[in-house]
């Protein structure tokens, strides 16, 4: 009996120690110096960055001055750093101090190559200057830098950064929406800005027809960057409690569902690029209707066949795909409800001819040409129920008889999670380098073409309209920074 009492005070010693080992450390602790009402905010998993992307100490050290031990120099590696922006617009970034008598140690050693000031103590705290613009204070738990500012505003920035610096958790953005809303997101690298930041962001969303009323600063738009096996993926998103808004980013959820793929082998093996998304054709005239440019655009068209009642037929997948290999050619693939709008087929054609000014005729029984209305000749064919453009006879013809090819398998499942997604072939920039003689006495250039070497495609998809990814493929299936490191 003794001896299990024994055996079961150590098993409950060895949990106990274990919970305290594993249990997730405090990462953010310093993150109470920035202010609540802070427009920008960004945190960076350095552990989780070095570990992802497998820069070792030693390969670090290549890209430091020599003898700079960065790995003692006082600051917590293992927690994260922040980089932010306060109300009246000033920048700052924040680290952990591990050992604020190391850190002062290694900033007298080598303040001077680092553009830094003596350190002078003041009011309990450590104070200098980076490159005579921004000022830089520390203490036994946080190193802030902040700026850039003029000298005659530093003293007023140092008592700025003081206040901020003494401030306690309730104080800080730990409670504002800022922060919260940040934490929600995954990856190495992870932010949250208020869109008052940028007013060029209100026109945009005003020219989808939000009311002028919509009360931007409660918006918030978030970034965060994931390394995968093969991808780097940027992830953003817009993020409001605003009415208005919900009521607009559901009309453009409602425009569109999952890409169904019908097109997807039916692009040209050398596609450069494609685009695609599922529509609803009448949502999709709706919104087209309420931006002034591209209602300009439909009423011109509408002088050479019925686009509108066309773009109301669409029902599924529409495709867009181009190539640069000679000359430029642009196709559209689209699925239709119906094709009774080519009843009017006639019409456009006596039409043209009525005018003049553009052409319009038909070349085959499912194959039409129109002229004068683009730099080039563009052809309109049909296909079960499909409606096709293309700019060249020939890509046409591939279209109409049924190209088959695998350039878009490796990305299918990305594409079919999608309702909106845009693929360029990165494999394509090393040719273009290459077929233009520029690498070949040029280390710079050859630089770049090593760089583009690790890559296959890079995408653009939007899965809701509240959000969207920018994907980065590389050819291996290792972690997406590893290889962009090596």
């Amino acid at each position: 009996m003794k001896k299990q009492w024994i055996v079961g005070v150590i098993a409950l010693l060895v949990v106990v120690l274990a919970v305290w080992f594993f249990w997730p450390k405090d990462q953010s602790a310093h993150v109470r110096v920035v202010p609540a009402d802070a427009t920008a905010l960004m945190e960076l998993d350095l552990e989780g960055f070095l570990q992802e992307s497998e820069l070792s100490e030693e390969k670090i050290k290549t890209l430091l001055p020599e003898h700079m031990d960065v790995w003692n120099c006082g600051i917590d590696w293992e927690k994260h750093a922040y980089v932010f922006v306060d109300a009246v617009g000033m920048n700052g970034c924040l680290l952990a101090v591990k050992d604020a008598g190391e850190l002062k140690e290694f900033l007298a050693q080598n303040g001077e190559r680092m553009g830094i000031t003596p350190v002078e103590e003041q009011q309990g705290y450590y104070w200098s200057l980076v490159s005579g613009s921004f000022v830089l204070g520390f203490d036994d738990d946080v190193l802030m830098i902040m700026g850039p500012t003029l000298a005659s505003a530093q003293a007023e920035m140092r008592q700025r950064m003081l206040g901020y610096l003494k401030q306690d958790k309730s104080e800080s953005v730990l409670k504002a929406p800022l922060y919260k809303k940040m934490q929600e997101q995954d990856g190495v690298l992870k932010a949250a800005v208020s869109l008052e930041m940028f007013p060029e962001y209100y026109r945009m969303f005003q020219n989808l027809g939000l009311p002028e009323h919509v009360d931007f600063s409660k918006m918030l738009m978030t970034l965060s960057i994931e390394s995968k096996k093969g991808q780097i993926v940027f992830h953003t998103g817009v993020l409001s409690e605003d009415p208005a808004l919900a009521q607009k980013m559901k009309a453009l959820d409602d425009l569109s569902g999952q890409i169904d793929g019908d097109f997807l082998t039916s692009v040209s093996p050398n596609t450069t690029l494609w685009m695609g998304a599922n529509l609803k054709g009448d949502k999709l005239m709706q919104l087209m209707s309420e931006i002034p440019p591209l209602r300009l655009y439909l009423m011109a068209m509408n002088h050479v066949m019925d686009v509108e009642r066309m773009i109301r037929s669409i029902d599924g997948d529409v495709a867009l795909s181009g190539t640069v290999d000679g000359e430029p050619v642009v196709c559209v693939q689209a699925h239709m409800s119906d094709l009774s709008f080519m009843d009017d087929a006639d019409y456009w054609i006596s039409s043209a001819r009525a005018s003049g000014n553009y052409e319009f005729e038909r070349v085959d029984e499912d194959l039409y040409r129109i002229g004068k209305v683009a730099p080039q000749d563009l052809f309109l064919g049909l296909k079960d129920r499909n409606v096709l453009f293309t700019t060249s006879r020939s890509a046409m013809n591939g279209l109409q008889k049924g190209m088959d090819s695998d350039l878009l398998k490796p990305y299918e499942d990305d594409i079919r999670e999608s309702k909106f997604y845009v693929w360029g072939n990165l494999g394509a920039v090393n040719g273009v380098i290459r077929s233009m003689g520029l690498s070949e006495q040029n280390p710079q250039v050859q630089q770049v073409e090593r760089f583009f070497g690790k890559f296959k495609a890079v995408a653009l998809r939007s899965t809701k309209a509240t959000s969207m990814d920018l994907i980065f493929y590389l050819k291996n299936k290792e972690s997406g920074l590893k290889q962009l490191f090596e």
